[in-house]
């Protein structure tokens, strides 16, 4: 496994990629993205299931999309392929996390209802706070029908994620 530590919006982020895993975008010549975090490698590496202590290296096309982010294009994360455990249900509501378009939010229920369960918005939350990927599968962009809800980096790390965004947590839902 690799990893590299990028400063984002929030502060900085640790990517681990796994490159013999194949993600959600099919094959890439970095494998998948297995764990991206605030907390640090041992948060990244206490997080999946397979532990290997990962080498730092250069991500190439995720490093690629991630500065596209940073400089605005804000759909660049959108082709970089992720691969995290879960059940079918978690699934679901990740793949539908991925379709919340940049500068814009859902609430957890109507993320649930996209997902298909249209009465799980805490199954919706826990989803969120189980999410390995942050930034790549955009839990930032999920927030309560009265406001801006939790997050698990904390508030201010999902207000300079949505602020660089340019999206409004308090906007209509």
């Amino acid at each position: 496994m690799l990893y590299s530590v990028f400063c984002v919006p929030g502060g900085e982020l640790t990517v681990v990629c796994n490159p013999q895993q194949t993600g959600d975008r099919g094959e890439q010549e970095y494998g998948a993205v297995v764990a991206a975090t605030y907390r640090g490698l041992s948060d990244a590496t206490s997080r999946l299931d397979h532990f290997e202590q990962p080498l730092r290296a250069d991500l190439g096309s995720v490093a690629g999309a991630i500065a596209r982010y940073l400089d605005h294009d804000l759909t660049a994360l959108d082709s970089v392929s992720v691969c995290q455990q879960g059940g079918p249900f978690q699934q679901q509501t990740w793949d539908a996390m991925r379709t919340i378009r940049p500068g814009s939010i859902d609430s957890y229920g109507g993320l649930a209802r996209r997902a298909g369960r249209p009465r799980a918005a805490r199954a919706v939350g826990t989803a969120c706070s189980s999410n390995l990927v942050a930034l790549f599968v955009p839990c930032h962009r999920v927030v309560a029908a009265s406001g801006i809800g939790g997050y698990g980096y904390g508030l201010d790390v999902k207000r300079a994620l949505l602020v660089h965004e340019d999206a409004d947590p308090d906007q209509p839902r």
